[in-house]
């Protein structure tokens, strides 16, 4: 049985697109990261109840409980109100970035975003974690 080296991190990555939920997840396990992506945000809420993850990556629309629904009932969780969360849209509105805050993200990104810039972002969340590999 052969060693698997361990990942640098566990990201979730919350986002309703399948084809942008597929390049997320393809783009950070190429980094080192061990992702497990889901296409709502109740869904993020169920793995987070069963997993732990070092980080969130998640849209800020979806359907039925958008990306900031799903920060805020992270941030009041005792378990989970410090874990960095990414909250990316598709939408360039001027408060996106100040809703996005004011929800509790950790940064704001408009997509699309281009897989060298969503690594650097994630390893810089994630102190230099993907990087130092």
């Amino acid at each position: 049985m052969q060693d698997e080296e361990a990942p640098a991190a566990r990201v979730l990555v919350a986002e309703d697109d399948p084809d942008i939920r597929d390049l997320f997840t393809m783009v950070l396990e190429s980094a080192g990261a061990a992702v497990v992506a889901v296409n709502s945000g109740g869904a993020a809420l169920e793995a987070l109840r069963s997993q732990r993850f070092d980080l969130v990556v998640t849209d800020m629309w979806m359907p039925q409980m958008s990306g900031l629904d799903l920060c805020k009932a992270l941030r009041a969780d005792p378990a989970t109100a410090k874990l960095p969360i990414l909250m990316l849209s598709a939408y360039g509105r001027m408060g996106g970035p100040r809703e996005a805050m004011m929800a509790g993200a950790t940064e704001y990104h408009t997509k699309p975003i281009r897989p060298a810039v969503l690594v650097s972002k994630v390893d810089a969340l994630l102190g230099g974690r993907l990087v130092a590999r």
